[in-house]
């Protein structure tokens, strides 16, 4: 059949070169089987078949159109083979037609039609705000918004891909309602300067929907804050050099950009913005006083500028001067103090004991008589009774 079907359309454009236009009636088939399949996260195949066979009297190719599903304002484009790979992130309108030509004559058959809805329910508007950043090389964090629609205990899938590898959610992030609000994922390798696809799958009782997204990494990498930072105190100055942080785009000394943070007693003194030198020299500097020094990095936008800048570094304390001696005595004075009161509090009644014993209480004798009523005269010497001496003389009789 796809063989009388070819000899058909080569005899009528061979002889429409004899006919006027107006004149010309070549049916060339519809494509049929046009369908769609996943390959990959995010990126799908689109197939018909032509029910043409080769043959080199004519050449065979397409017309495509592809839009979003319920918007037929499509833009048409041309193929030379019966497929071709779009990357999708919500439902989708497509039409195809088989165009054969042979020398100067052209001939087209009618569109073929096809809608691919690739959810349901409440479809990619589940997901608002959707967001990431890549960091550490291999790690990535993806924030969303979920609709008032979406009930809290819906089900979440997740996954990552970027080119022929696809790699799931590590961890959930929660929100303080415990709805889930983002994803952590780790990769396991660097990631490449190719674009990321994340599909997230959100499902509940009545409703199911898969909202896929894609980003580029050179506008999501977040860089890791600079290391290795050294101090040179010098006559005109300080001179302050560091490492260039590691980028998965690129390594060209004129990519970077920093900011160089110096504040006086955790005051904000004075941002300088580098280009290019991952090195600089601050003039306006005291060096009687104390300073604290950070510095992050941002990609430029003479390379493919990213949307964030690195966490800053560790503070670097300048002219760190030693603590006053006072201030430790000062400090253990208040702690003795602190701690002899709470004794006295807890112990304090104890201690009273011990250091002042009360009077111990009379015996019962002595209380009973203490407690007589008997009249007790005073001692008057004046008063003393005479005693009579009696006093006997015994004669004794000699007898001789």
């Amino acid at each position: 059949m796809p063989s009388s079907i070819a000899l058909i359309i080569f005899f009528h454009l061979v002889y429409s070169e004899a006919v006027p236009d107006s004149e010309q009636i070549v049916e060339i088939p519809q494509p049929t089987d046009f369908n769609i399949t996943e390959i990959r996260i995010g990126v799908f195949n689109f197939t018909w078949n032509s029910n043409l066979s080769y043959n080199k009297d004519y050449a065979v190719h397409y017309k495509v159109c592809i839009g979003d599903l319920g918007n037929e304002d499509c833009k048409e484009e041309e193929r030379d083979v019966a497929h071709f790979r779009r990357f999708i992130s919500r439902g989708v309108f497509a039409k195809v037609k088989t165009i054969v030509s042979s020398g100067n004559r052209k001939a087209e058959s009618n569109w073929t039609i096809r809608n691919f809805p690739l959810s349901k329910g409440i479809t990619e508007q589940a997901l608002q705000n959707v967001s990431c950043i890549l960091y550490n090389f291999d790690h990535i964090n993806c924030t969303w918004e979920t609709a008032k629609e979406v009930p809290d205990d819906a089900h979440y899938s997740v996954k990552f891909g970027q080119r022929n590898r696809d790699f799931p959610c590590h961890q959930f992030i929660r929100n303080e309602q415990r709805k889930i609000t983002g994803c952590h994922s780790k990769k396991g390798t660097a990631f490449l300067d190719k674009r990321v696809h994340i599909l997230i799958n959100v499902s509940g009782v009545d409703f199911y929907s898969a909202p896929r997204f894609r980003f580029n990494p050179y506008k999501i990498e977040k860089l890791n804050p600079p290391e290795n930072i050294t101090i040179a105190k010098k006559p005109d100055g300080l001179h302050i050099v560091w490492d260039q942080p590691y980028s998965l785009i690129t390594n060209q000394k004129t990519c970077f950009i920093y900011e160089v943070n110096l504040s006086e007693n955790e005051r904000f003194f004075e941002t300088l913005e580098i280009k290019k030198d991952s090195t600089c020299s601050i003039t306006t500097f005291d060096t009687t006083t104390s300073y604290s020094l950070q510095i992050r990095a941002k990609r430029s936008s003479a390379c493919r500028e990213n949307l964030f800048w690195s966490d800053w570094s560790k503070i670097i304390t300048i002219n760190d001067r030693p603590p006053d001696p006072k201030v430790p005595l000062v400090v253990i004075a208040v702690v003795v103090s602190a701690l002899f009161l709470i004794l006295l509090k807890w112990k304090g009644p104890k201690v009273l004991l011990k250091l002042f014993p009360p009077i111990p209480n009379p015996t019962n004798k002595m209380k009973q008589w203490l407690e007589k009523e008997d009249i007790i005269q005073p001692y008057n010497p004046r008063e003393q009774p005479a005693y009579i001496e009696n006093i006997i003389e015994n004669e004794e009789n000699d007898t001789l």
